[in-house]
């Protein structure tokens, strides 16, 4: 099984490749410029690992999708690239929740891990994990919440992951806050809990995949404001 993995809902995108014809095995991993908003970068990636690999577009298998919360157009642009390679491929689509990927990051003695999001205009995207066994079970979240409203429910000790710490510096300061270089979702853990989800068999439907945004676009608030709700025209 091939499987391309895809990971947008950070500054910083990136691709991995994954082959578990001899048990899971990270292939390659590409991480591209901050700020990427173009999917033709996604795709010279794209083409680019396959070749070092030996891969033909058509040899992909599975596609792992990171759906968010995150950049819009980020996120926007990886679920519409995964769509175009299902749609193209025949490829099965897993969908992985973005905030789970950057909680990869922590290590694996970590008894509870918040991950957190920038949201931007006010607040974080976060999550709550806590280590049942060996794997991080989601107890709170994805959410648009306040800093001091994620303090309030978090436990310690607790580690903080994510670009949503800068932030949340203040509200978080009792808790342990990882370095800047944990901060983004790392390609190859979407690869890895993707390939787990296909393991499982939890495909989704790319007809019916959507990112997941728990808010709407800043244009469409600005036109609300503009506007009001009650406005025909």
């Amino acid at each position: 099984m091939h499987l391309l993995a895809i990971e947008t809902s950070g500054p910083r995108g990136g691709i991995a490749l994954l082959d578990d014809s001899a048990g899971p095995t990270l292939v390659d991993e590409v991480s591209l410029a901050d700020d990427l908003r173009h999917a033709r970068d996604l795709f010279v990636a794209i083409q680019g690992a396959c070749r070092r690999a030996g891969w033909q577009p058509r040899d992909i298998d599975l596609v792992a999708v990171s759906i968010g919360p995150g950049s819009f157009t980020g996120v926007r642009i990886a679920v519409t690239l995964a769509k175009f390679v299902a749609w193209d491929t025949g490829a099965k689509v897993v969908a992985v929740p973005s905030l789970r990927a950057l909680a990869e990051n922590a290590p694996a003695d970590c008894p509870r891990v918040a991950t957190l999001l920038d949201a931007k205009r006010a607040g974080l995207f976060a999550s709550i994990f806590e280590r049942q066994g060996e794997t991080l079970a989601e107890v709170f979240g994805p959410a648009l919440i306040e800093p001091a409203d994620l303090a309030r429910r978090l436990a310690r000790p607790a580690l903080i992951l994510g670009r949503g710490t800068a932030k949340a510096r203040a509200a978080l300061a009792g808790f342990d806050l990882a370095p800047a270089d944990l901060w983004d979702a790392r390609p190859s853990a979407v690869a890895r809990l993707g390939w787990s989800m296909h393991q499982r068999g939890e495909y989704a439907d790319p007809l019916r995949l959507e990112p997941v945004y728990l808010r709407r676009p800043e244009a469409e608030e600005i036109w609300q404001r503009r506007h009001g709700a009650g406005s025909d025209g």
